[in-house]
């Protein structure tokens, strides 16, 4: 890493840090699970969010959110409608694979962003669980 990426790093962090810890007197303690509006959900998944299953932080470029959804779509369409849309906000597939019977992985990469679907079948409800990430080392 170069000095000047390993310090952007380091003030990403320590901003994140200083908003994450910042309440209002009046607020009760939570976790924000504000959406970011460039990755893509299949319709009818909704976000799990009761119990802090799904939260997001954003300081400037910074971002990170882990968001888990449940639905009724079988893996393979809602994998194939992640795959077909994820484009429309200029994401690029770099990893599709098949975990398991029940599973599939799909990764993107755009600018500084990942993402990391997990698609994954339990019964008759079918789980997503998006991490969106910054990786400033790729710069």
């Amino acid at each position: 890493m170069t000095k000047k990426t390993t310090l952007i790093a380091v003030l990403a962090l320590c901003g994140a840090l200083s908003q994450s810890c910042q309440m209002s007197p009046n607020e009760p303690p939570g976790v924000d699970s504000k959406q970011f509006q460039d990755y893509v959900v299949p319709s009818g998944f909704r976000l799990k969010d009761r119990k802090h299953e799904s939260y997001a932080r954003e300081v400037a470029s910074w971002r990170h959110g882990h968001y888990v959804y449940s639905g009724s779509s079988k893996v393979a369409a809602a994998a194939s409608y992640v795959e077909a849309n994820m484009g429309r906000h200029s994401w690029r597939l770099v990893t599709n694979e098949e975990v398991d019977e029940k599973s599939k992985r799909l990764q993107f990469e755009r600018g500084i962003y990942t993402t990391d679907y997990l698609i994954q079948r339990d019964g008759n409800v079918t789980r997503i669980t998006v991490d969106y990430k910054t990786d400033y080392t790729r710069l």
